[in-house]
């Protein structure tokens, strides 16, 4: 589907408007859209039609090869988005800071069932299932304290069973790592007088007992969102704190592997064009290459998460989500004010120019390659 008309909303992105669709979105996935084998991009939408103010929410589905796309209404602004390893067609997604989230079938394109947060707090983003499939996390804080907990829901029936702390205050991205036994966690943290400073914690997922505390050394940003390697190198990108302008700088901070976190501080040019939050990040594993977006610094920058060496930086108008293709080859990138996807090449980090797909949708923080994710399930993706 291609339309002329669209508004896209975003704390970033705006344009024209959409003509009335909607009618047209739930229809049933054909085999000719959804292929495991090929790049299914997915990412939250939002955005309002021509002759109609009400802004409209969806999950937006773009197969990259096709250049063509799907949309499944929801009812918030989806950030995070998670598939169960026991059914590769089963997605949940998050609101961030917000009582947003709910289930999706892949195989019939609608959303099935609403997840609702626990009393008196909201969800934070992002989730996990347990490797076993039987458990799902969230990220969730409590409205008062802005204390963090990990909630655990049957993730089958969405019965809330219980919590264990984060060990921080407004939680926002979590990982299992350690085949599973160990939550890794970023702790936005509250302002510069609170006291409690942002931090990334690993705790014990069995005793729930905190493992180890990171703490940035440049205490002006938080902990947003993080990517970890094979060998638990990890790389934090980051908003200004809780307090200070959204204008003011947010950063990049990289501990390799034993080592200590350092947030990045030069090249001095490139750190002051990291205004606001640098928002999604993606690691390469086999080139040892981290990808961060900047969305209101305008570019894309390039890591060695070796040694903290920035590598490249690439100029794109209000860069968002990043992720990989299937074949491991290219980065791919949503940006710009009509919602573009487009592919960076890994070997050289040059822009593809024969893919720049525009009127995706995707006007949210991260997009996901549901087939990679499908290829790293226990479940056969041929069996999709």
């Amino acid at each position: 589907m291609k339309f002329t008309r669209r508004k896209f909303l975003s704390s970033s992105i705006a344009g024209l408007a959409l003509p009335n669709v909607i009618g047209l979105l739930s229809s049933c996935a054909n085999p000719e859209f959804i292929q495991a084998n090929e790049n299914i991009i997915l990412g939250g939408s939002k955005f309002t039609e021509a002759n109609d103010a009400q802004t409209k929410f969806a999950l937006s589905i773009v197969n990259l090869k096709l250049e063509q796309h799907k949309l499944v209404p929801i009812d918030f602004l989806a950030h995070g988005i998670i598939l169960d390893p026991l059914d590769n067609h089963r997605l949940v997604m998050f609101e961030k800071i917000g009582p947003g989230a709910c289930e999706v079938d892949m195989r019939t394109m609608t959303r099935t069932r609403k997840i609702i947060a626990g009393e008196n707090r909201y969800f934070y983003g992002h989730g996990a299932f347990s490797h076993d499939g039987l458990y799902l996390y969230s990220t969730e804080t409590y409205l008062d304290s802005q204390q963090g907990v990990i909630a655990i829901r049957d993730a089958a029936t969405f019965q809330l069973l219980g919590e264990f702390p984060t060990y921080g205050s407004n939680p926002h991205e979590c990982q299992l790592v350690e085949d599973g036994k160990v939550m890794v966690i970023t702790n936005g943290g509250r302002d510069l007088m609170s006291g409690d400073a942002p931090s990334v914690t690993y705790v014990d997922v069995d005793n729930q007992q905190l493992l180890e505390r990171v703490v940035l050394n440049n205490k002006l940003i938080n902990t947003g969102h993080m990517g970890i390697t094979d060998e638990g190198a990890l790389i934090v990108v980051s908003a200004p704190r809780s307090g200070l302008k959204k204008t003011d700088l947010g950063g990049v901070s990289i501990k390799p592997g034993d080592g200590l976190i350092q947030s990045i501080a030069q090249p001095e040019k490139i750190v002051s064009r990291m205004i606001g939050e640098a928002l999604s990040v993606v690691i390469h594993e086999e080139s040892g290459i981290c990808a961060v977006t900047h969305p209101d610094g305008n570019m894309v920058t390039f890591w060695s998460i070796a040694d903290g060496r920035l590598l490249k930086n690439l100029d794109f108008p209000k860069p968002r989500g990043v992720s990989l293709t299937l074949d491991d080859k290219y980065f791919v990138l949503s940006y710009g004010p009509e919602a573009n996807l487009t592919l960076i090449k890994i070997d050289g980090l040059i822009q593809a120019p024969e893919v720049n797909i525009p009127s995706t949708y995707i006007t949210g923080s991260h997009i996901y390659n549901w087939s990679k994710a499908l290829s790293e399930t226990d479940l056969s993706a041929s069996s999709a």
